[in-house]
């Protein structure tokens, strides 16, 4: 389970909490459903591809554009 929000700053905000479910920020604005579709099913591959069932615990993953993303460690 994570949030998926174009809310970037304020969500990356929350994300400094000690302990938080998983984020997913797209950093484009006014994207519409079917870009923010495009830009998400990459992503899910890369979350689903883990054993670890807490892959997602305390990560942020941020969006740039469609296939450009990273994941990492929020503190």
């Amino acid at each position: 389970m994570a949030v998926v929000t174009a809310n970037v700053r304020d969500f990356l905000t929350l994300a400094r909490l000690d302990i938080h479910a998983g984020l997913i920020v797209l950093q484009e604005g006014a994207l519409n459903h079917l870009e923010q579709f495009e830009r998400l099913e990459p992503v899910m591959g890369f979350v689903e591809a883990p054993t670890d069932p807490d892959f997602l615990l305390n990560r942020v993953i941020e969006v740039n554009g469609p296939n450009d993303f990273r994941g990492h460690k929020y503190t």
